[in-house]
């Protein structure tokens, strides 16, 4: 499966700097430094590609850090809430792919159903760490939103808020 983690993480990159029109076969094999061929052994088809692309970015960038804080259950909830922010914030990657992907699914159906996936998932959870924190539910639901769409605002600004920066708003919300 080498080969075809390769692919999706070629394709992030790409979509990270690029857009959604810069995930062309010829720019994937570029960067893979892997065959046309192998592509199409992976990946029936460019739109197949997408989809698993999708998937991908989804896998790493929201439920890999949902199941990670939900194994720390050794953790009191705000220890939890903490971690998820630390684990969040630590990965520099997202800012750029955030808005790409965002940009992609404004014209690809696919590409919004995935996105609105992701958020109504990244926003579920944080919810629930904040209603087991305490929160009333009204506040633990504005509170979350508060959360995410501050995380994901300091990645469309420029310069992008540093992450030490954005964990100190991040506080201070949750105070």
């Amino acid at each position: 499966m080498a080969g075809k983690t390769s692919w999706l993480t070629s394709g992030l990159a790409i979509l990270g700097t690029a857009g959604a029109h810069g995930l062309t076969i010829d720019k994937l094999v570029a960067s893979a430094g892997l065959s046309t061929g192998s592509f199409y052994h992976h990946f029936s088809s460019m739109s197949g590609y997408r989809k698993a692309l999708l998937a991908h970015f989804e896998e790493l960038h929201t439920l890999r850090y949902i199941r990670e804080v939900e194994a720390a259950a050794d953790l009191d909830a705000r220890a939890r809430l903490q971690l998820l922010l630390e684990l969040v914030l630590a990965d520099a990657e997202p800012a750029r792919l955030e808005v790409a992907i965002r940009a992609w699914a404004l014209d690809d159906p696919v590409a919004a159903a995935a996105k609105e996936r992701v958020d109504a998932a990244r926003l579920g959870f944080l919810r629930e760490l904040l209603l087991a924190c305490g929160y009333a539910e009204p506040d633990a639901e504005q509170t979350a939103q508060i959360l995410y769409l501050l995380v994901l605002g300091a990645g469309n600004i420029m310069p992008e808020v540093p992450p030490e920066q954005l964990r100190v708003l991040c506080e201070r919300i949750l105070k």
